[in-house]
């Protein structure tokens, strides 16, 4: 069985993991069997990371009922997530309450050693606090994660791989942690020797995302984050990319596929340096590098580094299913379409489907809607809607849905007018039909099986009559 090893980095790779968790509950079909997240981040009270954990447990929660057997076509929930480390995160050592200058030890440093420290990190580098991370400062970032291959949480991440596992990273360009993280980590992938299984993740396929600058923060005196900055740190990042990371000898694999995204909308963030109070809605961008890790998947790595830049076909205004090219929506837009008609079910029609009038629910589903199972799909639904909310009320905008089609399910995809077909049923009495026609259909034994097989073959066959 296949895994694939996410490694998030910094408060980019936790909302990433956000929206890739969300496309896989909604069956978006990625060629590994089972994830497998590693957040590293020194900032353990970020809320995006706190956010994308909850949700990470959310998503085990429900898919710890299911079993998934060979003629469950169902997808919905489909890939495992295994938890290797707590939280999924990777613990960062020695930096909660404490100064660089203090993680480097500079006051028991010899006279030269601390001239030299001196001369290459700033006295607002030596003072700066690590507890909420680098606050944009890649050159602490090299120092302090240097530990990571040495750490018994990297140590447990190499017992469990196996041949045919692949890796992917998660970072961005213009802050601190990510910018660091990533070429550090690479290499220890590549090139290190003291962990388990080495000679595995030495060649294992690797692929990346590195998110270029898409955001900007207000100004503000007294944080150390300053957003005029980014375009000049991502400027310098790429540089040593190119030479360090895509321009690597055939004796030193790099990463094999290495993908590209920004965006130079003016789309301001409140300035807060971490903490609970970092906390950023879902963004298109986010969204699409979810899809990369997808692609990545079902790519055959080739000699040398593959890069790719994203491209979106239409971005005047809204960015809609329409806006994608044909693979991306392809990809996308039936299993979102899918999982949507089955969250907004339960949104705005939740009494008659739980009830006895649904003709469904007649032998199958015997207390289920009392079940912890269907208490835990129904949070999930919720922070389903909550990301679409984001996503779609967020400069830029990625407006797929109308979250408020109340009885009108099949008003559901922005700029997608409903087909009319030749039916006695409409609106939920069509929903409902297709779903009672669908329950004959499922081979699943368990009921928490069977509940997801009904709706996504009833919902398949809506999206192909009405969507």
């Amino acid at each position: 069985m296949s895994k694939l090893f996410i490694f998030g980095i910094g408060g980019t790779g936790s909302r990433v993991l956000r929206s890739l968790t969300m496309l896989l509950a909604a069956g978006v079909k990625i060629s590994t069997d089972e994830i497998v997240p590693i957040i590293i981040d020194p900032d353990n009270a970020n809320a995006d990371l706190t956010r994308a954990v909850a949700l990470l447990n959310k998503y085990s929660a429900v898919r710890s009922n299911l079993h998934f057997s060979a003629d469950n076509p169902s997808q919905f929930f489909r890939t495992g997530v295994e938890q290797i480390l707590p939280n999924y995160t990777l613990l960062i050592q020695d930096t909660d309450d404490k100064q660089f200058q203090e993680f480097i030890s500079l006051p028991s440093m010899s006279r030269a050693n601390q001239a030299m420290a001196r001369m290459l990190f700033s006295e607002k580098n030596l003072t700066s606090s690590m507890e909420v991370g680098f606050k944009g400062n890649p050159n602490i970032g090299s120092v302090v994660l240097n530990q990571i291959a040495h750490s018994d949480d990297f140590q447990s991440f190499a017992n469990q791989f196996g041949d045919g596992d692949r890796i992917f990273i998660i970072s961005s360009i213009f802050g601190g942690t990510g910018a660091s993280g990533f070429p550090l980590l690479l290499k220890t992938l590549r090139e290190g020797r003291n962990f388990s299984n080495f000679q595995l993740i030495n060649n294992a396929p690797i692929g990346a995302i590195t998110i270029l600058p898409y955001f900007k923060l207000e100004h503000d005196d007294t944080s150390e984050i300053d957003s005029s900055t980014f375009i000049s740190k991502a400027k310098s990042a790429l540089a040593y990319y190119e030479k360090n990371i895509i321009s690597h000898s055939s004796s030193s694999r790099g990463v094999d596929s290495l993908y590209f995204l920004a965006d130079d909308i003016a789309n301001t963030y409140q300035n807060n340096e971490g903490g609970a109070a970092q906390q950023n809605d879902a963004h298109l961008i986010e969204f699409l590098a979810a899809s990369a890790i997808v692609d990545f998947t079902g790519s055959m790595p080739q000699p040398g580094t593959m890069s790719y830049e994203l491209g979106v076909k239409d971005l005047e205004g809204t960015v809609t299913f329409n806006s994608l090219y044909n693979k991306m929506r392809d990809m996308l837009y039936r299993p979102l379409v899918q999982f949507s008609l089955m969250t907004n079910a339960f949104t705005f029609n939740m009494d008659y489907f739980t009830s006895d009038s649904f003709n469904a629910n007649k032998g199958n589903f015997d207390n289920l809607y009392i079940s912890r199972f269907f208490n835990e799909l129904c949070d999930f639904f919720e922070l389903y809607r909550q990301w679409l909310g984001e996503l779609k009320n967020n400069k830029r905008s990625l407006d797929m849905f109308n979250l408020n089609t109340g009885n009108k399910p099949f008003e559901l995809v922005t700029d997608v007018a409903p087909r009319k077909i030749f039916s006695m049923y409409s609106d939920y009495t069509l929903f409902a039909a297709r779903l009672n026609s669908a329950v004959s259909k499922c081979k699943s034994k368990d009921k928490e099986d069977k509940f997801l097989e009904m709706f996504y073959l009833g919902t398949d066959k809506l999206v192909s009559e009405k969507l």
